[in-house]
């Protein structure tokens, strides 16, 4: 996997979420290879299966975080 845009597959989130008619969370992807758009489509998510990616997203993000030091104003 790399950063840049032009190299490899990529996929992007593109536009807002929704709800689809069934209730399922819907989040609009993009898929470019080497630069070039190949395709669009949405990745469908249970309200269980969204949920469970919101908390594993949570904690990747809370281990992400370095460690808080004492302010020393509050001293």
């Amino acid at each position: 996997m790399t950063a840049n845009p032009a190299q490899g597959v990529r996929i992007d989130r593109n536009g807002e979420l929704r709800r689809t008619a069934a209730g399922r969370i819907a989040i609009p992807l993009n898929v470019g290879k080497n630069g070039d758009p190949v395709g669009e489509g949405d990745l469908v998510l249970t309200n269980a299966a969204a949920e469970m990616l919101h908390a594993e997203l949570g904690r990747l993000l809370a281990e992400s975080i370095p460690p808080t030091t004492p302010d020393e104003r509050s001293e």
